[in-house]
């Protein structure tokens, strides 16, 4: 039975959103550097539309507070660990939720509060499990781990229908490799922002990146 039959009544929040092609996200996780209001205004400005702000990152949902408002770029939280982070997340207005694993009460809360869960997965297991517990897309991880594309391509077989965002050493190749084999996603993190240069305000390189990062996406679509 394919996953597309497998998942009818599931209550999936966010489904037909942005989930068929959820496109670049960047993810922004610093260690001792708050995530500043120019790294978002030079993402954008690179043609980001989805950002993923990590809970451990200094100032992570004061962040989420001032940027989710904006009209042009959908602001979600990432390392969610538990309900309790959860909870933290959606009350700070996050669009969406990432989590490295697959957290069965993380999808609870968030589905209950209609908030979309990118979850995360890496055996067809895991991957089913989530899709069937009404993840709004599968995020991959860590992909480079699994051999890149390749896996995606032995994943689609058995699960063709599963919308799966790859994360974990995403490179500006991967990157094209992973739309051409029918990806809605992929998640960058520190090949796009990194602490020093947040620390050091080198926003131009901000721009620059994610304009890379976005060209090589729109090129794999195109392919295929």
């Amino acid at each position: 039975m394919a996953a597309s039959e497998q998942r009818e009544g599931i209550d999936r929040p966010g489904a037909g959103v942005t989930q068929t092609d959820a496109g670049v996200i960047a993810i922004v996780r610093l260690r001792s550097t708050e995530p500043a209001d120019e790294a978002l205004e030079h993402l954008l400005a690179g043609g980001i539309t989805s950002v993923e702000v990590t809970l451990p990152s200094p100032g992570s949902l004061a962040a989420v507070r001032r940027w989710r408002s904006r009209p042009d770029v959908r602001v979600g939280v990432g390392t969610v660990l538990c309900a309790r982070d959860a909870e933290a997340a959606i009350e700070a207005g996050a669009q969406f939720l990432v989590t490295p694993t697959t957290n069965l009460p993380v999808l609870s809360t968030a589905t209950a509060a209609g908030t979309p869960v990118a979850c995360g997965a890496l055996t067809p297991t895991e991957i089913l499990l989530a899709w069937e517990s009404g993840a709004w897309t599968v995020k991959v991880f860590p992909i480079d781990a699994m051999g890149g594309a390749r896996y995606i391509r032995n994943l689609k077989g058995p699960l063709p229908d599963i919308p799966l965002v790859p994360t974990g050493g995403v490179s500006v190749a991967t990157t094209t490799e992973y739309a051409e084999v029918g990806c809605v996603g992929v998640g960058i993190g520190t090949a796009l922002v990194d602490e020093t240069t947040v620390a050091e305000g080198a926003w131009h390189i901000l721009t620059e990146r994610a304009a890379t990062f976005v060209a090589a996406w729109e090129k794999g679509r195109h392919n295929g």
